[in-house]
């Protein structure tokens, strides 16, 4: 009998409409209000300045998440990931804009 390959891994393609971009996009949305929330209700800070670090959380956070993802045995980091987490901060920096 000859030697079977070991199976691959059928491979995950990275779609923009996918139920992880909504994930990243409400996820980081979230942290940033919430961020804004705590500095400017609970630690005192004005709104402008809460917003630059509320937008910094959010981003290091997910950036943190694409490089674990990246380190992971066979894993990739998604540029689509980021650019989900960019629009969520950014409809979050609208919101707080109001």
């Amino acid at each position: 009998m000859p030697p079977t390959r070991p199976a691959r891994r059928p491979v995950r393609r990275d779609r923009w409409w996918a139920r992880d971009k909504a994930r990243h996009l409400v996820f980081s949305g979230l942290w940033t209000l919430s961020a804004q929330y705590v500095l400017v209700h609970k630690a005192g800070w004005s709104d402008g300045n809460a917003l630059p670090a509320s937008v910094a959380s959010s981003a290091t956070v997910g950036l943190a998440k694409e490089l674990y993802d990246a380190s992971r045995i066979g894993g990739r980091a998604s540029g689509k990931d980021l650019v989900a987490n960019a629009v969520g901060i950014g409809l979050a920096v609208g919101v707080i804009a109001l």
